[in-house]
């Protein structure tokens, strides 16, 4: 009897080597380019002005103490790489921003070659370009540490894959991951699919593997120490924490994760169909250890949802960017022990995943104020007409733009905050999620940064030169009832109202 024939993968010749790297670098500079000049023309952010107001502090002992106030909730070692880059190239949105565009080109690239190792050129580029396609491109333009985190993501990933379990690799993975931990805490899931991967060849004469222990030494060595960071933080907001975890928001996170998937694998396939050869003597390849610890990169937010069922309450998407890197070197290694023999298979879908990538970045960098989304811009148009028409105090009612406003006003201190009329219910009495949470986050930050609230009965004093600006219809009534005459002044694209 005949047994069918095993046809390797072909490794690409050395010039197709190459050019793959070129192009990779090539698509590296374009991603940070583009990156820069989005930061460039981006206004900060709610999230970004508490990264900044929190690491242009006057001391670095200052960072730690307004964390240990809950101010915010990254460690303190991100505030203080964002405060370095400013003291050495000056305070702006770019170079607050450059921190995390950084990152994302080194992980793109750390992916590109831990998938190129792995497979070949084609395939590593595949990989790159899965990551485009995914939501990191955002992170690369954004004052906050996640992509950072996902940088130390792909480069565990990378050392995990490329070197033997001996003391220099495991110290070597092990301080990737205690770098991680110092940048987002919920990086100690990155443990999760070498631990899982672990488990399921574990036998019980078996010591665990020299990485595996050095990982985990390396998350917990980290997350002791920044332990009060992390309880202060946890005993003032994890109770009602604005994203809790729910089985909606688990069905959620991977489209998040991938907001095109679904139609880009539909591509995909059609493109195998109609591109791909039929070779019945060709018996795939079963499936190497590094492509099986890269599918269980998938387990990353199931981690973490179980990590927010037990205390944290804290589960959104972007806690689990460190899930992009094994995703998309599994699924490049897949491809290649399927169509390795086929390059017109590999060659497309590269093509298509590169393309949708360069396409969603360059209609961003066209329009940069795409991703601005509280209407902060609107509001410094109609800012210099509202005082000339005698209107000194910028009321505002939503905590996310009275931030960028109090940032970029003329007149910062007269940038205020309107508290809720039914702000004083304690947060840890709430059920569900805390609708003041943001403003709670300014309350405590405001013992480190200057910043004015008002209440209702503070208007009185000074109505006169009042610009209520995106009051809720709640607040609006309790005005009236406090016996306030209520004039809209405009309606759109901001509401602003002046009192009587």
């Amino acid at each position: 009897m005949q047994h069918p024939r095993t046809s390797e993968p072909k490794q690409l010749p050395k010039a197709a080597e190459k050019w793959a790297i070129l192009a990779a670098a090539l698509l590296a500079v374009f991603y940070f380019a583009t990156s820069v000049q989005i930061a460039a023309h981006r206004l900060f952010w709610f999230d970004e002005f508490f990264t900044v107001r929190i690491a242009q502090l006057p001391t670095w002992t200052m960072i730690w103490t307004a964390l240990s106030h809950a101010a915010d909730s990254l460690p303190p070692s991100y505030y203080m790489l964002v405060r370095a880059f400013g003291t050495l190239f000056g305070n702006s949105e770019v170079v607050a921003r450059m921190p995390s565009t950084l990152a994302m080109v080194a992980g793109l690239l750390l992916t590109f070659d831990c998938a190129r190792r792995l497979t070949d050129g084609l395939h590593g580029l595949i990989a790159l370009s899965v990551l485009t396609c995914s939501f990191l491109p955002y992170y690369g333009y954004e004052a906050r540490s996640y992509a950072i985190y996902f940088m130390f993501a792909a480069l565990g990933l990378w050392v995990w894959t490329k070197t033997a379990s001996d003391l220099r690799s495991a110290i070597f993975f092990g301080a990737t991951l205690l770098l991680g931990v110092t940048m987002h805490y919920y990086a100690v899931m990155c443990l999760a699919p070498y631990a899982l991967w672990e488990l399921i060849r574990w036998k019980p004469w078996q010591r665990p593997s020299s990485k595996l222990i050095a990982g985990v030494v390396g998350v917990v060595v980290p997350a002791a120490l920044l332990s009060p960071l992390i309880l202060s933080f946890s005993r003032k907001f994890s109770s009602g924490f604005w994203n809790r975890p729910s089985f909606a928001e688990l069905r959620a996170i991977f489209p998040q994760l991938f907001p095109d998937a679904l139609l880009l694998l539909a591509l995909i396939m059609v493109w195998i169909v109609l591109s791909a050869t039929d070779d019945h003597d060709t018996v795939v390849k079963p499936m190497a250890a590094s492509e099986s610890i890269g599918w269980l990169f998938l387990c990353i937010p199931l981690a973490g949802f179980f990590l927010a069922e037990l205390g944290t309450n804290a589960f959104f998407s972007r806690y689990f960017i460190c899930a992009l890197p094994g995703i998309a070197v599994a699924f490049s290694c897949l491809l290649w022990r399927n169509f390795g023999k086929d390059y017109r298979v590999a060659l497309g879908i590269f093509i298509l995943l590169a393309v949708w990538g360069v396409g969603k970045q360059m209609t961003v960098a066209r329009n940069p104020q795409s991703v601005e989304a509280t209407g902060i811009r609107e509001f410094l148009g109609i800012e210099s007409s509202l005082r000339a028409e005698g209107k000194r105090y910028m009321v505002f009612f939503p905590p996310l733009i009275f931030s960028e406003a109090q940032y970029y006003s003329s007149h910062p201190d007269d940038v205020i905050l309107l508290l809720p009329p039914d702000f004083d219910q304690p947060a840890d009495a709430l059920s569900g999620p805390d609708p003041y949470l943001h403003q709670r986050l300014l309350l405590n930050l405001s013992q480190f940064y200057p910043m004015q609230f008002w209440r209702l009965y503070n208007l009185k004093a000074e109505a006169q030169e009042v610009a209520l600006i995106e009051p809720s219809q709640g607040v609006l009534d309790a005005l009236q009832k406090a016996g306030f005459q209520v004039q809209v002044r405009s309606a759109a694209p901001l509401k602003v109202v002046y009192l009587h």
